[in-house]
């Protein structure tokens, strides 16, 4: 008894013509229909359209209302600030940019001076 599909054959024998390798066109096509169909499935789908929820009339006029109580309750915040606390505070704001970009340029220098120092380059 032989097992299926196999037959003894010598070393120098050719493969008989009936069980020669497939067709390389036969082979491309269902590579590209691999691909075709794994390009199809890798992608997320686009976002869809949301739909809009329905508002009613006395939403809005509840919203306009409470807006409109808001911007009455703020309105001592628009007031005009003294010129002496205005200056003040842009002296601060114009100081602290200053020091913030001091303080990075100092970090900047100690950490290219440890690393020349550590490359032992001034030796």
């Amino acid at each position: 008894l032989k097992p299926f599909g196999l037959e003894q054959r010598r070393s120098g024998d050719t493969p008989p013509q009936g069980k020669m390798a497939r067709n390389p066109i036969l082979s491309a096509l269902v590579a590209l229909a691999l691909v075709a169909f794994g390009l199809n499935c890798a992608f997320v789908s686009g976002p869809r359209v949301a739909e809009t929820p329905l508002v009613s009339q006395s939403f809005l006029a509840t919203a306009a209302s409470s807006s409109v109580a808001a911007l009455a309750a703020a309105a001592p915040a628009f007031a005009e600030e003294d010129p002496a606390e205005e200056y003040n505070r842009k002296v601060l704001t114009g100081a602290s940019y200053v020091l913030i970009l001091a303080f990075f340029l100092l970090g900047l220098i100690v950490a290219q001076a440890r690393k020349v120092v550590e490359n032992k380059w001034l030796n």
